[in-house]
C-alpha cells in the first residue's frame, strides 16, 4: 500500500485530534475508493466514445447558452420581475 501526505485545514485537524477513535486512514481510503470506482465507471462508459474534447466544449457552450436564454425568459415573464 502506498503512503500519501495530506494537507488539511487546521480547523479540521483540531476537530479530528479531539477524536482519537477515528480511523483517519480508513476514512481517506474509503473516500478515495468511492471516487476511484466512479472514475472506473466513467472510463468504462466512455471507452468507446468518439466524442472529442472540442465537441464537448462546443456542446457545453450550446447547453449553457440555452439555459441562460430560458432563465432570462422565466425571469422576464415572472410576476416577481
Amino acid at each position: 500500500m502506498a503512503n500519501i501526505t495530506l494537507h488539511i485545514p487546521s480547523e479540521i485537524k483540531e476537530i479530528l485530534s479531539k477524536h482519537p477513535e477515528i480511523k483517519r486512514d480508513k476514512i481517506v481510503t474509503d473516500t478515495l475508493w468511492g471516487y476511484a470506482k466512479k472514475l472506473r465507471l466513467m472510463d468504462k462508459i466512455t471507452a468507446k466514445s468518439e466524442l472529442s474534447n472540442q465537441s464537448v466544449e462546443k456542446l457545453d457552450k450550446v447547453i449553457k447558452a440555452d439555459l441562460w436564454k430560458r432563465w432570462n425568459e422565466i425571469k422576464n415573464n415572472s410576476q416577481f420581475a
